[in-house]
């Protein structure tokens, strides 16, 4: 199995996971942080440890426990490998790292999460349909990502439950869950896996008062899902144009601005909203910002 690390350094972990050794590891992998290097290490630890469960397992538990973001990082994906045989143990440990002090560690184990979730929906499902009313917004965005996450598997079964896994997330102020919310595992994720069925529910949506949810509803659209759905997008944000709250009609103008940079016939409906006193606020707000970055 090659992985394209340099020789030193592939020779080095290897030697340090055969041995069992945590320090010599650690030594090796902290370097590695980001994108595929660090990739390529926990492959390299699935590669060596994938025929001996009780390593696994003690890699997973003494990976958890350091101190190091980036080596605590490495359990999350051992965890997923060991869950079907004690899921009671690996959900507790997969919890505490997607609850974790430190962005990286929590970005795998929200990422490991939502293969769960694609994989073992009536098992995973409650989980985090729980954690969606946690006083944690690390747990309740963990559910955003796993929902983004199996969305991506483009299974047509996923898709009513990944959506009922998000609704009470909807109102959710918090920017570390609405951020990844309307733009990203709505727009990015349902509304480009599932757009028939995912516009339905933004349909339905755009209807509710809550600010919360009008925002996401509106930030669906400032995304690449939203982009392949623009025409039907525009209906939806014309309506909310009209409403006076600035933290609505603000996240009406981006998600307006993104597609006006992608479909000319946005800009023309901006020109005529320009004319119209309900919407007149939205469409200066855009046209401003076309025009700056012409």
């Amino acid at each position: 199995m090659k992985l394209y690390l340099s020789p030193d350094v592939e020779r080095k972990l290897r030697e340090a996971i055969s041995r069992d050794d945590i320090d010599l590891f650690s030594e090796w992998a902290s370097p590695l942080k980001w994108g595929k290097p660090s990739w390529l290490v926990s492959q390299l630890l699935l590669h060596v440890l994938t025929d001996d469960e009780k390593r696994m397992w003690h890699w997973a538990v003494n990976l958890a426990s350091q101190e190091n973001p980036h080596i605590r990082r490495y359990a999350s994906k051992l965890f997923l490998h060991v869950w079907e045989k004690d899921r009671t143990r690996a959900e507790r440990w997969l919890k505490k790292l997607a609850d974790d002090k430190h962005w990286v560690v929590r970005e795998d184990a929200h990422n490991v999460w939502g293969r769960l979730l694609g994989e073992h929906l009536k098992k995973i499902k409650p989980i985090l349909q729980s954690w969606t009313g946690s006083s944690s917004a690390n747990l309740r965005r963990c559910v955003v990502i796993a929902v983004r996450k199996a969305g991506n598997m483009k299974k047509e079964d996923l898709a009513k439950p990944l959506v009922s896994l998000l609704e009470p997330l909807l109102s959710d102020k918090t920017p570390y869950v609405r951020k990844n919310l309307g733009p990203f595992a709505i727009g990015d994720g349902l509304l480009r896996c599932y757009p028939g069925m995912t516009m339905k529910y933004l349909h339905k949506w755009a209807s509710r008062k809550d600010e919360g949810t009008l925002w996401n509803v509106a930030m669906a659209f400032a995304s690449y899902g939203g982009n392949k759905n623009w025409q039907e997008g525009v209906t939806i944000l014309n309506a909310l144009a009209t409403d006076e709250r600035r933290y609505v009609w603000r996240a009406v103008a981006s998600a307006m601005l993104y597609l006006a940079r992608r479909q000319p016939k946005v800009h023309d409906m901006l020109e005529n909203w320009l004319k119209d006193s309900k919407r007149v606020k939205v469409a200066e707000t855009v046209l401003k910002h076309l025009t700056k970055n012409s």
